[in-house]
């Protein structure tokens, strides 16, 4: 479930402006179903129950799309359009972290989080407001309890990441996250290279399965501080040679999609991949 408020804001010299009545403000709640999406912008034709005000020209005639997916979850785009640079500024808050979204970015909106988006325009004198929250999704069930009520909500997403975490992927992430595994008495790999020695394989495998995993764990709702606390582009811009990968080897270890089996660590011998 999403639920969307939005509302309007003008100034004239730091006030609110007074002429022109702002339309009022508009709610919309939409359950989580796969191919779900909502417009937001000044097309009337599709933008309808969240439609701007014509003449804020600032907002495009599809600004936003809210879009749900059944690997993703919540989403929110702004999509490029004919102008190479925006004539508008859009700044999300997710939880504790604010930042401006680049125009043409994709960004996650996990369950149980909320925040708000402001579209303003670049003098910041009009903004469209929307303050949205994300609800646990409620996961169809075949099985009910014996006295016919229906069962708890169960999240099942860390076995349904480890397996999709198949083979050497899986294989990468339980080397990365071997200090954990093994309480910290001994230290993962520090570097690509030394990744590499350990599993005996080759540096672009490790590379193309990191760049795997990062995507699978963003989308996967397991840990709430890669999408919010660090944000989107942490583990591209971090100057650490791992980054934000302490967070997925951590949160790894403690749903259990790490550590079950024998770590790569004390692997002896192999192949190149």
């Amino acid at each position: 479930m999403l639920e969307l408020n939005m509302s309007f804001v003008a100034m004239e010299d730091g006030r609110e402006a007074e002429r022109d009545p702002l339309p009022s403000p508009k709610s919309v709640r939409t359950p989580g179903v796969v191919g779900t999406r909502l417009f937001v912008g000044r097309d009337p034709s599709a933008c309808r129950p969240l439609l701007t005000p014509h003449d804020w020209l600032f907002v495009s005639r599809k600004h936003l799309v809210f879009e749900y997916s059944e690997d993703r979850g919540w989403t929110v785009e702004w999509p490029r359009g004919q102008r190479d640079t925006p004539v508008a500024i859009v700044r999300i808050k997710r939880g504790e972290t604010s930042q401006d979204m680049p125009y043409g970015a994709i960004l996650p909106l996990p369950a149980r989080t909320s925040g708000n988006i402001l579209v303003s325009d670049l003098a910041r004198r009009r903004s469209v407001v929307l303050a949205w929250r994300a609800m646990q999704p409620i996961r169809p069930s075949t099985s009910s309890s014996p006295d016919g009520n229906a069962p708890p909500t169960v999240d099942v997403g860390p076995e349904e990441l480890r397996n999709k975490l198949r083979g050497v992927r899986l294989e990468v992430l339980a080397a990365m996250s071997c200090d954990w595994i093994h309480g910290r008495a001994t230290k993962r790999p520090r570097t690509t290279d030394e990744l590499c020695e350990m599993l005996y394989m080759a540096k672009a495998t490790v590379e193309r399965c990191k760049t795997e995993l990062r995507r699978d764990f963003y989308s996967s709702l397991l840990c709430p501080e890669l999408n919010h606390l660090l944000g989107p582009d942490y583990l591209d811009t971090t100057p650490h040679v791992h980054g934000g990968w302490d967070l997925i080897a951590q949160t790894a270890v403690t749903c259990g999609i790490v550590g079950r089996e024998p770590c790569p660590c004390a692997r002896r011998g192999g192949s190149i991949d």
